[in-house]
């Protein structure tokens, strides 16, 4: 049977190789924090022992949709991970991504569950179209995320925040 908890796609975090060793030994740090040994981390996250060791030895990062889920089993802030690292903030594109991935939704899914066409969240996430305040209005409703997270001039980190 095949690891898809350790494949690398599109979704992934993808990171230098010494940057994922790095990551994998903050991952052993916060699991043995959080009182877990791999096996019982696996299957809280229902995913593979490997795809643990992976993570852990820097073979592989999760995918970024897993993020939020490993932050909350591990009892750490998802930032604390890095989820943001490669995305501009500035960018209304990577905000809305940003908040997808704290809600540990793919595209596809995040289409699906809130009416939006895959290629139209794609085109808002890669800066290729513009996207309307009522698009926004209904992102932050769907995501339970402030409207205002999305205002360029607040920082997003703070908007969070300010809403938890």
């Amino acid at each position: 049977m095949s690891d898809k908890s350790s494949l690398q796609t599109d979704e992934a975090v993808k990171e230098p190789m010494d940057t994922q060793s790095e990551f994998g030994e903050k991952m052993i740090q916060w699991r043995e924090n959080a009182g877990l040994n791999r096996k019982e981390f696996a299957r809280k996250l229902n995913v593979s022992l490997t795809a643990v060791k992976n993570w852990e030895t820097g073979h592989s990062t999760p995918k970024a949709t897993k993020y939020s889920e490993i932050a909350k089993v591990l009892g750490i802030n998802v930032r604390d991970m890095g989820l943001d690292n490669d995305l501009d903030l500035d960018r209304i594109g990577d905000r809305i991504k940003y908040a997808r991935l704290l809600r540990g939704m793919s595209i596809e899914a995040f289409s699906y569950e809130f009416g939006f066409a895959i290629q139209t969240v794609k085109s808002w996430e890669s800066h290729a179209a513009e996207v309307s305040d009522a698009s926004l209005e209904r992102i932050s409703r769907a995501l339970k995320i402030p409207f205002s997270f999305f205002n360029m001039e607040n920082n997003p980190h703070q908007e969070l925040a300010d809403a938890s």
